[in-house]
């Protein structure tokens, strides 16, 4: 650790200002990881940092974490890149496709846990597979600088553990549960059961209602095409939701969010290489990466592409690489004619009145 350290301290060495880039929509860890990489630039190197990132923050408990810790990350689309001296990216890294750093823009640092695809032209990478969450890096720096973790901090890094490894049970390592046990005296529990705990919108119900229609299951595997999305966070949210199903070990959910279609990828197993099985799936699409138990991806739509023709494309490629090739769908729900035609009526605009 003291060597990296050394070479942040030279790379940010007479620096005017830092940008920190997130991957688009971030989750919990980015946020987190984001907040301390600040607050070591801020305090060991005096450098004034923004956080930023692509997409949205849309996801409920995402949005509150936002609130709650105070974490003050703002729209990639709102800041001037020419005013930074420094840029750094944390969970991603140049040319991943999953964050908002143009090609021409040269990154300084990069902070990540998630698997390389290819060496990065960038002046110092810190990076460990070896760890459950990029928050546990960037901790582990606070650490060895010896810089007072405040409580919405150790909050943000306490709930970007639980939620990258859910609760410790995915992909986590020691390193990653000693983090935790450090900070967990000095975070804030209310504050975690209100992120964790929101209150979600109608939407979330509407996507819901829309993936138990439309959910498949042949075996040990479900597929869930969404269509249109409100976010792209709910489509990782559901494909989480329904690796819960009793027998299921596959989850593979997919939907559409402007002009781009976004995958979800889920498994129990633990050395899964979700993120190799993802890329296969989309045939070596470049924005698709992850973990052995759980990865993302993205299919920008153009002239050659349709949902209707991709989700056909992949419903087909998906149990075929486990080696069923004639696999036989069937809906998840199999309610009976009288169930689908409650369920299907139009929702009233109010209750009835007494």
């Amino acid at each position: 650790m003291s060597t990296t350290l050394f070479f942040i301290d030279k790379i940010l060495a007479n620096a005017r200002s830092l940008l920190v880039i997130l991957h688009d929509n971030p989750d919990p860890d980015a946020l987190a990881a984001g907040f301390a990489l600040k607050t070591l630039a801020e305090i060991r190197c005096h450098v004034p940092t923004t956080i930023t990132y692509g997409g949205l923050i849309n996801r409920a408990e995402n949005k509150s974490m936002v609130k709650e810790l105070e974490i003050p990350a703002i729209r990639f689309d709102t800041v001037a890149l020419e005013q930074f001296d420094r840029i750094a990216m944390v969970d991603t890294q140049p040319g991943r496709g999953n964050n908002p750093l143009p090609e021409t823009a040269h990154c300084h640092l990069v902070f990540d846990h998630h698997a390389l695809e290819k060496p990065q032209d960038v002046d110092l990478l810190v990076y460990n597979r070896n760890i459950g969450a990029t928050a546990t890096l960037l901790c582990e720096l606070l650490f060895a600088a010896d810089i007072e973790i405040k409580s919405n901090l150790a909050t943000a890094i306490i709930y970007a553990i639980r939620t990258e490894t859910q609760e410790l049970r995915r992909e986590a390592h020691k390193r990653d549960i000693q983090v935790y046990l450090t900070l967990y005296p000095i975070s804030s529990l209310r504050k975690i059961g209100a992120i964790a705990f929101p209150k979600l919108p109608d939407s979330y119900f509407e996507m819901l209602f829309v993936a138990l229609q439309r959910a498949l299951i042949y075996r040990q595997f479900i597929f869930v095409p969404l269509a249109q999305v409100p976010a792209p966070e709910i489509i990782a949210e559901m494909a989480d939701l329904f690796l819960r199903r009793t027998y299921v070990t596959w989850v593979l959910v997919m939907g559409q969010y402007e002009n781009s279609i976004y995958f979800s990828l889920r498994t129990t197993h633990s050395e899964g290489q979700a993120f190799r099985i993802l890329q296969q799936i989309l045939e070596d699409c470049v924005n698709a990466g992850g973990h052995e138990t759980f990865a993302g991806g993205r299919v920008d739509l153009n002239e050659n592409y349709e949902f209707q023709q991709l989700q056909q494309k992949t419903l087909a490629r998906y149990a075929a690489i486990f080696g069923h090739q004639d696999a036989v769908w069937r809906h998840l729900i199999q309610a009976d004619e009288s169930v689908r035609s409650i369920l299907l009526q139009p929702k009233p605009d109010a209750l009835p009145k007494e």
